[in-house]
C-alpha cells in the first residue's frame, strides 16, 4: 500500500519502471537509464577502474525498486545476492553487538552504494544489516546479471575477481567522495534548518491553508454585507493572528525551509534557500499580501458608504493574494494526511476540491454583486425612482440607507447573502433561472454580469472537464472489466461456443471480479515490484517452499528468486488442473481451495488442500500419474518448467541440481509409488462402477428453483417492477397525498406480501451460484442469504404502514413516512437491473452492451433524481411557515396534486439538466438553498456524468474507428510505396474489412490467452480434442498427451486463397478446421470441401494413408432432394463420412438440393466390395452452433451405378425425421485417377477459422514421452539443463539416441482403451516407418541425401514433382500390402 501511495503522491502516478520497460523504445530507455543511474554508479569506488562499456552495461542492467521507511533491505541470515545503489532516501547499515543488540555503523545518503562484496563472492552470512531510514528509491544489480555482463569484459573480470570483499569498508572509508560527503554533512549539522518532510512543516502548511481560506471568506463578506458594523476585538485578533502566521511563513521559506536538489541531496544553507525562494516567483505575492495596508484607517477610519469594519476589511483585501498558492497548499496537506496514515480516496478528494472552487467562486461573486448594488443604493438614496439595482428590486436593502446608521441585522444579512449566492450559483452553473438578474438600467451591473458570465463559463468549463474525468475514472476498473467481458461474450457468440462453456467462462470472470476486480493473478502480481512481491509470496506460500524438492535445500537468494517466478491462477469448481498422462511442465502450490485427485477412470481417491501438487512428476520429468480437479474455487500459485530451468541457469545451479536429483530422486519415486499403489487398489471394476454411479449427478431437492429457470426469471422481473413502484410511490405519498384510499392500501399490501414471499423464497427455495458453484441445498443457500442480505430485506418488509393504517393513520404524509423502511429496497435495484440485462442477453436475440447499459443507468438516475427532487421541492413549499412560497407565487394553492406534481417535476427536470427556464418561482430561503443543492447535483450528475458516459462511448468508438482507418491508410501508403500488386492490395483490404466487421475487432489469441489455463484448455478441447483423438497420427497418444498438445495450439485465421498445405511443399503445422470454407485437391486434381473438425496437414494425411492405404475407388453421391421436419430455423447441409475421411456439401439456403459429392475411398480386396457412407445432416445458424439434425447410412458397392437411394435420417432419439433422395455410385479409379501421394493441397476459399498445432511441439512431446520411460534419471534431464554445465564423472546417454530411434510408447503413448505398452516388435511396419519419419523436427533442414539414407522407403523417383520441385519430407509412395495397409 505504501508503494502505490508513493507512486501516486510523490511520482504523480508515474511508475518509472513501467515507463522504462514498456513505454519507451530500447535506445531511449537505455539512454534514460544511464542518465538516471550515472551519478550513483559514477561515484562508486568499486567500479572506478573498469571499462566504460562495462559500466554502461551495468547501468542499463539494473532494476529500480522502492522501499518504504524502516524496511530491512538486508538481514544477517539471508545472504545478499545484489548490490544496492541509493538514488533517493537514506539507508543505515547496522552491526550486531556482543549482546545481540544493533548499532548503526554507517549512514548512507543518495548516490551511496553497499553490498558490492557479494558480487565477487557468495556470502554465507551478511557482514551487516541494511535498513531504510526514509522512503527510498534504490537501483539493484543482481549477482546473476553482474556475472553475465562480466563475462563479456575480460579486463574488468580479471580486475574485479582480485578484489576481496573484506576490503569493502576500507575502500569506502578511503574514498574521496565519502570524505567530501562527511565534510558536507558536518557543515550541514551546524546549520539551522527545517526539514521539508518534518511533522512540523506538515502541520504548518495545513495551518497556512486554513488562514488563507479564512481570509478569502471573511474579508470579502465583511466588505459587502456587514454594513454599519464596528471593528470588534474578535475580528482584530483573528485577522492579526493570521498576519503573524503569514509573516512567519515568509521567514521560514526565505531562510530555513530546506529542499532536495536534482541529485536528491538535502540543501540546508540559507543563501541557497533564499535563491530558490526568490526564483520561485512566490516572493512578490507573499510580500504584497503581508503589507499592512489597513494602517490607512488611522487616517481615514471610514469611507461612506463603507463604515469602519467595511473600510478596514477593504484595505485587507491584499490578503487574498495568498490564494495564488492554494493548489500548492492543498497538495502539501494531502501529502501530510497520507503520511499521517489518513487515506482520503482520490476521486472524492477531487470532487471536494472542485466543489470548493465552485463555492469560493460563487462566494466572491455574490459579495461583489451585492456590494455593487449597495453602492448604487447609497449613491441614489432619497431620490425617488433613482436606485436601479437588483437588490432594491428584490427588497433586500433599505430604500433610504444612511452612513453611519443602524447596523444591519444578521437576519437581513442572511437574506442578502442567500440571494447573492443564489444568483452566483445559477450563473456559474449555467442554470440561469433569470428570477434574479442585473437591473437593466444599471450599466455597471450589466457589464459585471457579462464579465462573470464569461469568467464563470470559462472556469465552469474547466470544472466540468475535471468532473468528466473524475466520473469517467470513478468506475474505471469496472469499465475495463465490462469491456473485457463484452469482448469475451462477442467471441463466444462468433465462435458459437456451447452454453455450458459460456456459463463457465462467465463464472470465471465473475469470480475474477470478486477476488481481483477482474484482473488475472499473473497480471496482478506484475503490478507489485519484485522485492515486495517476494515478501508477499514468501508470507503466503513459505511453508510450501520449505517442503519443495531441491528448492528447500537451496540458498535464500535462490528461494527468493523462485518465489518471484510464481504466477497466480484461479480455478473454478470442476476445473482440471491436469490430467493423467499429461505432460508435467507446471508445479502447483495450492494456497486456497480443495482439489480432488482422480484415477484414469475418474475415480476419486483423495481430496487435498494447502499442499504441493505434481512434485514427483515435475522433478522426475515424466507425465502426471493422476488427474487433479478443483472441488471449489481455488487460488493456486504455479511454477513453470521454463522458469525453473531459467532460474537454474541464472544462478548457475545446473550441476548442483543434477547432482541433487541423482542423490535424492528415490524420495520422489517413493512418493510416486505411494500414489500408484492407491490408484491400483481402486482399479476394481466393481468399485469403479459403484463410484461412477453418482458421478456428475447434481441432485436438486424437491421444490428448489434453479437460477436459470423460467419461474426464477419471471420472479426477478416482478421484483424489479415492484421495486420501481416503491421508488416512485413512497416519496409521492409523503409530499402529495392528502389521504390514502383503500385501493392504494391494497396495492401496498400486495407489494409487501410479495417481498415477504421473496424473503422466504430466497431463504428456502432459490438456489444460488456461489464462486461458480451451484448451491442447491436449502440449508446452505439459506445460510448464505442470512449472512448477506437477509437483515436488510427483513427490515424493509416490516409492515409499519399497514399497522399504522389499521390504527387510523390515513393521512398521506404520515402514512408515507411509515413506508420509508420499504425504501431500503432501493439498494437491490442494481442487482435486479443486472438480472434484467442477463435475461435479455440469454433469453432473447438482443445483446445489451456495456455502453447501452451505462446510458440506461445514468438515464434512470436522472429520472429518479427529478422525481425525488420534485417531491422535496413541493414538500418545502407546502410546509412553508409564511405565506410566501413557490406554490403561492405560482398560484398553485387551489390545484390538485397531479397539477402540482407536474409543475414541481418540470422545475426539477430543467434544474437538474441545467436548462433553467426559471418559469417556476423560487422564493423562500429554504427553497433557494435546496435549489442551489439541486443545481450542484444536476451539474455533477447530468452535465458531468451523462457527458462523461456519452463521451466515453463516443471516444471508444472513435478510437477503434480511428485505429481501423489509420491501419488501412498506413497499409495503403506502404503498398503504394512498394508497388504492391493490386490483387494483393485487395486481399489485404478485404482482411481488414473482415476483421473490423465480421470479427468486431476481436483478437482471438488475445481473448483465449486472457482465460485461465483450464478454460483455455476447455475451449480448445471443444474444438480440437475429438478431431485430434480421431486423427491416425495421434492414435498412440493417451488422452492426457492430447491435452498437452491442446495447450500449445493457437487460433489461426486463413485468408481466401491461402494454402494451408501444398503438394510437394514442406508443411510445418497441423490445422483443425473450425469454420469457413476450405477445399482440398489431391495429386490428380480431384477437389472436395473440408468438413468442420477435419485435421489438415501432411502429417495427418500421411498417418491416414499408412493406416488405410491410398484410395482405390471413387464414391459419388448425387443429392437430389430432401425432406425434414426439424430444420426450420437454419439452413441444412450434409457431411459424408467414410472411416476417417469426411467431406461436406454446400449450405442449402433453398429447396434446391442438386449437388454431387465425390470422394476417393479405400476399398478392401474381396468378392464383395462395398463402402458404408455415413450421412450426417447439420443445419447452419448464424452466431449459433451447427446443430446436428440426424444421421443416416448408405451402403454402396462397386456394382452400384447411379442407383436411386432414399436415405432415412434418424435423430438422436431414434426418431425418423426425414429423408434424402440421392443417387449413389462407386467405380474403380483408373491409372490416371489414382493418387501416388498422400499429400493434398488445402486452400481457404473464404476467411476460415482454424486452430494451429506446430509440428515442433508435437515432436517435443514425443521426445518428452520417450525420455520419461528411461530408467536412468540422467537420461530424462532436458538438454536445456544438461547443456549449461559439463558434469564430470556423470555418464549420460541423453543426446546419443536423440529422436532418430523409434519412440518408446507408454506413459501417455498408449492405445486408447489399452493398458499394455505397445511394443516395437508388435507394431506394424507402417507404424514404424511413420515414427521414424516424424521423430525429429530437424528434418526440415537436412539435405535430401540424408533423408534417403534414413528413409529408404522414399523412392528417388518421387522425391521431386513433375515441375522439378522438391516434395515434402513427408512424401512417400506406398505399395498396397495384402492386408490393405501401406
Amino acid at each position: 500500500t505504501n508503494y502505490f501511495s508513493y507512486i501516486e503522491e510523490e511520482q504523480d502516478g508515474l511508475d518509472e519502471g513501467v515507463l522504462l520497460r514498456k513505454s519507451l523504445p530500447d535506445n531511449l530507455s537505455t539512454n534514460l537509464r544511464v542518465h538516471i543511474t550515472q551519478s550513483a554508479v559514477g561515484e562508486c569506488e568499486f567500479f572506478a577502474d573498469c571499462e566504460s562499456g562495462f559500466i554502461r552495461k551495468i547501468m542499463v542492467s539494473m532494476e529500480q525498486v522502492f522501499y518504504g521507511a524502516l524496511y530491512n533491505i538486508m538481514t544477517f541470515d539471508v545472504p545478499a545476492d545484489s548490490m544496492y545503489f541509493i538514488k533517493k532516501g537514506r539507508v543505515h547499515l547496522l552491526a550486531e553487538k556482543e549482546d545481540k543488540s544493533l548499532k548503526v555503523i554507517r549512514k548512507l545518503d543518495a548516490n551511496d552504494c553497499f553490498a558490492e562484496g557479494c558480487l565477487v563472492e557468495k556470502w554465507d552470512r551478511n557482514p551487516f544489516m541494511a535498513r531504510t531510514a526514509t522512503e527510498c528509491e534504490i537501483w539493484v544489480l543482481k549477482r546473476s546479471v553482474f556475472t553475465t555482463v562480466l563475462n563479456d569484459f575480460p579486463r574488468s573480470r580479471s580486475m574485479l575477481r582480485q578484489i576481496s570483499p573484506k576490503t569493502d569498508d576500507v575502500r569506502r572509508r578511503a574514498s574521496i567522495h565519502i570524505a567530501a560527503k562527511a565534510a558536507q554533512k558536518a557543515r550541514r549539522n551546524s546549520t539551522l534548518y527545517i526539514d521539508p518532510h518534518s511533522y512540523f512543516m506538515q502541520a504548518w502548511f495545513g495551518l497556512i491553508l486554513g488562514v488563507t481560506l479564512y481570509s478569502m471568506i471573511a474579508v470579502p463578506f465583511r466588505v459587502a454585507f456587514l454594513e454599519n458594523h464596528e471593528i470588534t476585538a474578535s475580528w482584530a485578533i483573528m485577522d492579526y493572528f493570521g498576519d503573524l502566521l503569514f509573516f512567519a511563513d515568509f521567514v521560514f521559506r526565505a531562510a530555513f525551509l530546506a529542499f532536495y536538489d536534482e541529485n536528491n541531496n538535502l540543501v540546508v544553507f540559507h543563501t541557497d534557500i533564499w535563491k530558490r525562494y526568490l526564483n520561485s516567483g512566490k516572493v512578490k505575492w507573499h510580500l504584497l499580501s503581508a503589507l499592512p495596508v489597513e494602517v490607512v484607517v488611522l487616517i481615514f477610519p471610514s469611507m461612506c458608504p463603507l463604515w469602519k469594519l467595511q473600510t478596514w476589511s477593504l484595505f485587507r483585501l491584499n490578503k487574498l493574494l495568498r490564494a495564488t498558492e492554494m493548489p500548492y497548499l492543498i497538495r502539501r496537506v494531502e501529502s501530510s494526511l497520507a503520511k499521517a496514515g489518513v487515506k482520503v480516496p482520490k476521486n472524492p478528494l477531487k470532487v471536494m476540491k472542485l466543489l470548493l472552487i465552485i463555492l469560493l467562486l460563487a462566494h466572491l461573486n455574490s459579495c461583489a454583486f451585492f456590494a455593487m448594488a449597495n453602492f448604487n443604493q447609497h449613491a441614489n438614496s432619497g431620490v425617488v425612482g433613482s436606485p436601479h439595482n437588483w437588490a432594491n428590486g428584490e427588497g433586500l436593502v433599505d430604500p433610504s440607507p444612511t452612513c453611519p446608521g443602524e447596523a444591519v441585522s444578521l437576519a437581513i444579512v442572511t437574506k442578502q447573502y442567500t440571494a447573492g449566492l443564489y444568483w452566483a450559483m445559477a450563473t456559474i452553473s449555467t442554470v440561469g433561472y433569470g428570477d434574479i438578474t442585473a437591473d437593466l438600467d444599471s450599466t455597471q451591473e450589466i457589464l459585471y454580469s457579462i464579465l462573470i458570465l464569461i469568467v464563470g463559463m470559462s472556469v465552469y468549463t474547466l470544472v466540468i472537464a475535471s468532473l468528466e474525468d473524475i466520473v469517467s475514472q470513478l468506475d474505471v476498473t469496472s469499465s475495463l472489466y465490462k469491456t473485457k467481458t463484452d469482448k469475451i461474450n462477442a467471441y463466444a457468440q462468433i465462435q458459437c461456443l456451447p452454453e455450458p462453456l459460456k456459463a463457465r467462462i462467465t463464472s470465471y470472470y465473475e469470480q475474477l471480479w470478486r477476488s481481483h476486480l477482474g484482473i488475472r493473478g499473473d497480471k496482478l502480481l506484475k503490478y507489485i515490484p519484485s522485492f515486495l512481491k517476494s515478501d508477499l509470496m514468501s508470507d503466503m506460500i513459505g511453508p510450501f517452499i520449505q517442503k519443495t524438492f531441491f528448492v528447500k535445500d537451496s540458498t535464500a537468494d535462490y528461494v527468493q528468486h523462485i518465489v518471484q517466478s510464481l504466477a497466480l491462477e484461479i480455478y473454478l469448481p470442476e476445473d482440471y488442473l491436469f490430467r493423467e498422462g499429461e505432460r508435467c511442465d507446471v508445479l502447483y502450490f495450492a494456497y486456497n481451495g480443495s482439489i480432488d485427485l482422480l484415477t484414469a477412470q475418474h475415480v476419486k481417491f483423495k481430496t487435498v488442500s494447502a499442499c504441493l501438487l505434481g512434485e514427483s512428476s515435475f522433478f522426475l520429468f515424466e507425465p502426471h500419474i493422476c488427474t487433479a480437479k478443483a472441488v471449489d474455487s481455488c487460488e493456486i500459485f504455479q511454477l513453470s518448467m521454463d522458469d525453473f530451468i531459467q532460474s537454474l541457469h541464472d544462478y548457475q545451479l545446473n550441476k548442483e541440481f543434477i547432482e541433487h536429483l541423482v542423490a535424492n530422486h528415490s524420495s520422489l519415486r517413493a512418493a510416486k509409488a505411494s500414489i500408484e499403489k492407491t490408484i491400483q487398489n481402486l482399479s476394481s471394476s466393481k468399485m469403479v462402477r459403484f463410484l461412477d454411479a453418482n458421478d456428475g449427478v447434481v441432485k436438486v431437492p424437491k421444490g428448489v428453483i434453479l437460477p436459470d429457470s423460467k419461474i426464477r426469471v419471471a420472479w426477478d422481473l416482478v421484483s424489479l417492477m415492484a421495486l420501481l413502484y416503491l421508488i416512485i410511490s413512497i416519496p409521492f405519498k409523503i409530499s402529495f397525498a392528502s389521504t390514502v384510499g383503500v385501493a392504494n392500501l391494497v396495492v401496498d399490501v400486495a407489494v409487501d406480501l410479495f417481498f415477504i414471499l421473496d424473503v422466504y423464497a430466497r431463504m428456502r427455495k432459490f438456489a444460488v451460484v456461489k464462486d461458480g458453484f451451484m448451491i442447491t441445498s436449502p440449508k446452505d443457500f439459506g445460510m448464505l442469504y442470512s449472512n448477506d442480505e437477509f437483515a436488510l430485506d427483513a427490515l424493509s418488509v416490516f409492515p409499519i404502514s399497514t399497522v399504522a393504517y389499521a390504527v387510523g393513520v390515513h393521512e398521506g404524509r404520515m402514512y408515507g413516512l411509515c413506508r420509508l423502511l420499504q425504501f431500503l429496497r432501493l439498494i437491490r435495484f442494481g442487482k435486479y437491473l443486472d438480472g434484467l440485462v442477463e435475461f435479455i442477453n440469454t433469453r432473447t436475440h438482443l445483446v445489451v452492451t456495456t455502453a447501452s447499459l451505462r446510458v440506461t443507468q445514468i438515464f434512470l438516475i436522472i429520472v429518479f433524481l427529478c422525481h425525488w427532487s420534485s417531491c422535496i421541492f413541493h414538500f418545502i413549499g407546502d410546509n412553508a411557515t409564511s405565506e410566501v412560497s413557490w406554490i403561492s407565487a405560482d398560484e398553485m394553492n387551489n390545484e390538485d396534486s397531479s397539477r402540482r406534481y407536474l409543475r414541481s417535476f418540470y422545475w426539477a427536470l430543467y434544474t437538474i439538466t441545467t436548462i433553467g427556464y426559471g418559469s417556476v418561482p423560487v422564493v423562500s430561503i429554504r427553497e433557494r438553498i435546496f435549489a442551489m443543492i439541486t443545481m450542484a447535483v444536476g451539474a455533477v450528475i447530468c452535465d458531468a456524468g451523462l457527458t462523461a458516459v456519452l463521451a466515453s462511448i463516443v471516444a471508444n468508438k472513435d478510437h477503434q474507428a480511428g485505429k481501423n482507418n489509420r491501419r488501412i491508410q498506413c497499409s495503403k501508403l506502404y503498398m503504394k510505396t512498394n508497388n504492391t500488386e493490386e490483387s494483393l492490395q485487395a486481399r489485404i483490404l478485404d482482411y481488414y474489412a473482415y476483421a473490423d466487421g465480421e470479427m468486431r475487432n476481436i483478437d482471438e489469441q488475445e481473448v483465449i490467452n486472457d482465460l485461465s489455463s483450464s478454460l483455455k484448455s476447455e475451449v480448445l478441447e471443444h474444438f480440437c480434442f475429438d478431431p485430434l483423438r480421431e486423427c491416425a497420427h495421434f492414435v498412440v497418444y493417451a488422452d492426457g498427451a492430447i491435452f498437452s498438445l491442446l495447450k500449445t495450439m493457437e487460433p489461426y485465421l486463413a485468408v481466401p486463397g491461402e494454402h494451408l498445405s501444398e503438394i510437394g511443399q514442406e508443411c510445418h503445422s497441423l490445422y483443425v478446421f473450425q469454420k469457413g470454407s476450405v477445399r482440398i485437391k489431391d495429386t490428380t486434381g480431384s477437389a472436395a470441401h473440408v468438413a468442420e473438425g477435419a485435421v489438415i496437414g501432411h502429417l495427418a494425411t500421411l498417418a491416414a494413408s499408412m493406416k488405410d492405404g491410398l484410395p482405390t475407388h471413387e464414391l459419388r453421391l448425387e443429392l437430389l432432394s430432401a425432406n425434414f421436419t426439424k430444420s426450420k430455423n437454419g439452413n441444412p447441409y450434409v457431411i459424408v463420412k467414410n472411416g476417417r475421411h469426411r467431406c461436406r456439401s454446400l449450405i442449402k439456403s433453398s429447396r434446391n438440393w442438386m449437388e454431387t459429392i465425390s470422394m476417393k475411398v479405400k476399398v478392401g480386396k474381396g468378392k464383395h466390395r462395398q463402402v458404408n457412407a455415413e450421412i450426417i445432416v447439420k443445419e447452419w445458424r448464424k452466431r449459433q452452433n451447427h446443430a446436428t439434425i440426424g444421421c443416416g447410412e448408405v451402403v454402396v458397392t462397386d456394382s452400384s451405378v447411379g442407383q436411386l437411394v432414399i436415405c432415412s435420417i434418424i435423430d438422436e432419439k431414434g426418431k425418423d425425421i426425414g429423408s434424402i433422395q440421392l443417387r449413389a455410385s462407386m467405380k474403380l479409379l483408373s491409372e490416371s485417377e489414382q493418387v501416388t501421394s498422400h499429400e493434398v493441397t488445402s486452400t481457404a476459399l473464404s476467411f476460415s477459422h482454424l486452430y494451429r498445432l506446430d509440428i515442433a511441439d508435437d515432436m517435443a512431446l514425443r521426445r518428452y514421452l520417450s525420455m520419461s520411460k528411461k530408467g536412468n534419471i540422467l537420461d530424462r534431464i532436458p538438454t536445456t539443463i544438461n547443456s549449461y554445465n559439463d558434469i564430470e564423472g556423470v555418464s549420460s546417454s541423453f543426446g546419443e539416441e536423440r529422436c532418430n530411434s523409434v519412440v518408446d510408447e507408454g506413459n501417455g503413448m498408449k492405445q486408447r482403451g489399452a493398458d499394455e505398452d505397445i511394443d516395437d516388435a508388435s507394431r506394424p511396419s507402417s507404424m514404424m516407418r511413420r515414427s521414424a519419419s516424424i521423430d525429429s523436427d530437424s528434418d526440415f533442414d537436412k539435405p535430401l541425401s540424408s533423408l534417403h539414407e534414413r528413409f529408404p522407403e522414399i523412392k528417388n523417383s518421387n522425391a521431386f514433382n513433375k515441375d522439378g520441385k522438391r516434395r515434402s519430407v513427408f512424401f512417400a509412395e506406398w505399395i498396397d500390402n495384402d492386408d490393405g495397409i501401406g
